[in-house]
């Protein structure tokens, strides 16, 4: 799925998942050539993950070093 259709699906902007993306929080898997960013379900739940824990109130450095850790312990 492309920026715009996740955006929908998680019920937040195009601009705050560029910003996820530059503080490293998200990646795309898949950068077209003509620059579209690809997303798939898994790009859902981390968003999801994100915007839950901003809610309750933890920082962008807590929330990347807690999705570090998840994927440290799954690799």
């Amino acid at each position: 799925m492309l920026i715009g259709e996740l955006a929908k699906h998680v019920g937040t902007s195009i601009d705050t998942i560029r910003y996820y993306e530059r503080e490293g929080l998200l990646k795309p898997i898949h950068i077209r050539d003509s620059g579209y960013r690809e997303f798939d379900e898994l790009s859902i739940e981390r968003l999801s993950f994100i915007l839950r824990a901003k809610k309750l109130g933890f920082t962008l450095k807590q929330i990347k070093d807690l999705l570090n850790s998840i994927e440290y312990l799954y690799n």
